[in-house]
């Protein structure tokens, strides 16, 4: 049987990426699936990548910004969301957001690495 987990990020303490980026991974008890809520200020440093193997969706709560996949540009606001295919290159761009985004993403299947270093970031700072 599935392991059920519930909590609020709000409680969660931010991992950081990047420059100016940072993260809560929350989920991590789900088979198929898992999900982070990233903070992205104005001037992000950008990291075009891809995933061989995860298929992905950007939502975005809260800003604007730029959301590239595969060299073309998505402009997100509040609800707006796209979708990443596995392998295809993509990344945020925000550079004049009124405040900070704050984006979600959901990833399929799981992002092992993503829960091995959240939960080692926990663990440091307990």
């Amino acid at each position: 049987m599935a392991r059920v987990e519930s909590g609020n990020w709000n409680n969660l303490p931010w991992q950081e990426v990047r420059e100016g980026i940072t993260r809560v991974v929350f989920g991590m008890g789900a088979d198929n699936i898992n999900c982070t809520l990233n903070r992205v200020e104005n001037g992000n440093e950008v990291n075009p990548h891809s995933h061989p193997d995860n298929e992905q969706v950007a939502l975005l709560l809260e800003g604007e910004c730029d959301y590239y996949v595969d060299g073309v540009a998505y402009r997100l606001t509040p609800g707006s969301w796209v979708t990443v295919p596995k392998g295809v290159e993509h990344y945020i761009h925000v550079y004049d957001s009124p405040v900070p985004c704050m984006q979600m993403d959901i990833f399929y299947p799981i992002r092992p690495e993503y829960i091995e270093s959240y939960s080692k970031y926990l663990e440091e700072n307990k």
